[in-house]
């Protein structure tokens, strides 16, 4: 095989990894992104406050996981921080009224420990104020 060819090879092996990457990005619901909502999807969720959005929106944001250690049977809860400050668990959502709220996203426990540092292992939501 010439180099030439070879390079093409990679060139159009390496477009299609990343054509496919971009096609899985969407989510299994085909929303544009499964990690974040909208002022525009929080206004059609027609919710008093933000955890009945969530809950309709995305309630696999607001599960609960199990212990997360042999010696502390406590249940652990998504943390929610507003504007970079912790506010606390998920029931702190339902003081907060969808006029207030830009936009909201969820990170995953890597994610949360990578940008709020350890101590997230259900995850955060992160709230942006208007």
């Amino acid at each position: 095989m010439t180099p030439l060819r070879a390079l093409f090879l990679l060139a159009l092996t390496t477009t299609s990894v990343v054509g496919c990457a971009n096609a899985t990005s969407q989510g299994q619901s085909g929303r544009p992104n499964g990690n974040a909502l909208t002022r525009a999807e929080l206004a059609a969720a027609n919710s008093d406050n933000l955890y009945d959005a969530i809950a309709k929106l995305r309630p696999e944001w607001l599960r609960t996981r199990g212990p997360t250690s042999a010696t502390d049977a406590t249940p652990t809860a998504v943390d929610v921080y507003m504007n970079g400050t912790l506010l606390g668990k998920a029931d702190y959502l339902r003081d907060i009224h969808l006029l207030d709220v830009s936009e909201v996203r969820y990170w995953d426990a890597g994610q949360a420990s990578a940008r709020f540092g350890m101590g997230h292992p259900r995850g955060v939501i992160e709230i942006t104020r208007k």
